[in-house]
């Protein structure tokens, strides 16, 4: 057994995930839509919304997060779970009741969402592959990762991205607060967070390779 190019099945489709798609009047709308003003700083999360995703720790990293930025907003995009993986009482009040956090639901189409982010945030126990990453890298934005298969494999350390470890609070909120002091290297930096994504995952490279293993078996 081996891995196929660099182990996702499908790649990722870059003139989808186009950040270009979403020119500066796009996000304007966006952004109002969800009562998100221009100043605003945005974190996302794109996903589930169980216990498993850490959204306990991305919640309460935010609450501390608020403290030093009051134009700080959290945007959930997913559907809960409450009954196959549910979020302790706490949390889901403090998502109900924290009006800097904005659940979007399930969407058909994430790319909005990303398209307004300034960074992502993906404090998950476990992971396949996941494809999230590789959609919000597509989109020109940083992310925030646990230390597990998959997540460690797309970002790269101080990169795309920061890896912190599992189900830790004060690690998230440390590289929370390291992206908002360094926000501004981030605001010119998409190409090369896509760049990053294309070299490996780009959806032509990821079929040639699998087209050379079928033929192969011929």
């Amino acid at each position: 057994m081996h891995i196929i190019g660099h182990g996702n099945v499908n790649g990722i489709d870059l003139s989808f995930f186009d950040p270009k798609l979403y020119p500066d009047n796009k996000q304007k709308e966006i952004r109002k839509s969800l009562n998100i003003e221009k100043s605003d700083f945005v974190w996302s999360f794109v996903g589930r919304i169980g216990f498993d995703k850490g959204i306990e720790e991305m919640i309460n990293s935010f609450v501390q997060i608020q403290k030093q930025s009051k134009n700080s907003k959290l945007l959930l995009v997913g559907p809960y779970e409450k009954d196959i993986d549910p979020l302790p009482e706490s949390i889901e009040k403090e998502i109900k009741e924290n009006a800097s956090i904005i659940s979007a639901g399930w969407q058909q189409d994430v790319r909005p969402y990303f398209a307004i982010s300034n960074i992502f945030v993906f404090p998950s126990y476990r992971e396949g592959f996941p494809n999230v990453l590789l959609q919000a890298g597509a989109m020109g934005i940083y992310s925030i990762v646990t230390n597990i298969n998959g997540s460690n494999e797309i970002i790269e350390d101080g990169l795309n991205g920061v890896i912190i470890p599992v189900k830790n609070t004060e690690a998230l909120t440390k590289a929370m607060e390291d992206c908002l002091k360094n926000s501004s290297n981030f605001q010119n930096a998409n190409e090369k967070y896509r760049e990053l994504i294309s070299e490996k995952y780009n959806q032509d490279f990821v079929w040639s390779k699998q087209l050379k293993e079928y033929e192969k078996l011929k």
